[in-house]
């Protein structure tokens, strides 16, 4: 039997410039979410003492934890989608998505496995972002 030569996709330059400007956005807003519970945040100068405020910066020391764990999932979710699209669908990428570079098609078992790595992997850095998560409660 003779092999088949391997099928690729075209990637999308919009979509990659789409791509690049979310991933700018999402490392801004990673950025801009610290001075923005700092200013949330903020003891009243008139009434504090320095118990209250070393009790404001616990407070802002566990939101600050909760804030950039769930922010760190996102991307997390968005992989383990993606892993669960390619399993249905048993096709790299995905029936009806278009990719931003150029790859090649994996069809099949092939598909079915890579997806499961993609979810394996997305299942693994969830677990860790949730005992960040206890961590902070307990």
């Amino acid at each position: 039997m003779q092999e088949q030569k391997p099928e690729f996709e075209t990637g999308d330059k919009s979509l990659r410039l789409n791509l690049a400007l979310v991933i700018a956005s999402y490392f801004l807003i990673a950025v801009l979410l610290q001075p923005l519970i700092d200013f949330l945040l903020v003891p009243d100068p008139e009434t504090a003492n320095p118990y209250q405020v070393m009790e404001l910066a616990d407070e802002k020391k566990k939101l600050t934890g909760y804030v950039y764990s769930l922010w760190r999932m996102l991307p997390i979710l968005f992989f383990l989608w993606y892993g669960w699209r390619i399993i249905a669908s048993l096709r790299v990428p995905p029936a009806g998505t278009r990719s931003p570079f150029t790859v090649r098609v994996l069809k099949g078992k092939h598909a079915r496995m890579f997806g499961m790595l993609l979810i394996l992997v997305a299942l693994l850095l969830l677990y860790r972002e949730l005992l960040t998560l206890i961590k902070l409660t307990t």
